[in-house]
């Protein structure tokens, strides 16, 4: 009986033996024949996009919308106080309305307009931009939208409604005032940073 317990005793611990020889060639097996591949960076990253790249497409979208929307509302009537097409305009309402259009959020009188935006020398205007004119002794006191050429268009009276003036005429140059950048309030944040 001690016999049957030693081969029973011994079966077990061969069998276990046996099955971990196995298990460990197995496993030793798969690791020496893993493919030698080189070892792989990923791919470089793009470089990401400069801020001052994606002010300078938003400045040029927002002035070419500007430029369509103040294009769009030649020949609309003038009326002291007005801004909308159906009414009417000012110059200052009209300024309003149509950078409204472009998505840029601004002041309702042309002082507080120009106050709002950032200014441009005249040698870098683009059209889109405002010009603003001191027409009644006060700084500011008219505005426009240049569109190119040396002229701009605004809200000029009763009787001329919205229409094109040229910056050469003398009226108009003697009174200019300065140039101000149309912008959203994120691109200025932007801008400033």
């Amino acid at each position: 009986m001690s016999r049957q317990y030693f081969m029973f005793a011994k079966s077990p611990l061969k069998q276990g033996g046996v099955a971990l020889m196995f298990l460990t060639l197995t496993l030793s097996g798969c690791a020496s024949m893993a493919p030698n591949s080189p070892v792989s960076s990923p791919p470089p990253a793009r470089p990401p996009v400069q801020s001052s790249d994606y002010v300078q497409h938003a400045e040029a979208t927002t002035l070419d919308a500007v430029l369509v929307h103040a294009i769009s509302e030649i020949g609309k009537d003038y009326r002291w106080g007005g801004d909308t097409p159906q009414a009417g305009f000012d110059c200052s309402g009209l300024i309003q309305y149509v950078l409204e259009q472009a998505g840029v959020d601004i002041p309702r009188t042309s002082f507080a307009q120009a106050a709002a935006l950032p200014s441009v020398p005249l040698s870098r205007i683009r059209p889109g931009d405002l010009v603003f004119f001191n027409t009644m002794g006060q700084p500011f006191s008219h505005v426009g939208i240049y569109i190119g050429g040396q002229q701009f268009v605004s809200a000029l009276n009763r009787r001329q409604g919205v229409a094109v003036q040229s910056l050469q005429i003398p009226y108009w140059a003697e009174r200019l005032d300065g140039v101000r950048r149309p912008m959203p309030r994120e691109l200025l944040a932007m801008r400033d940073n």
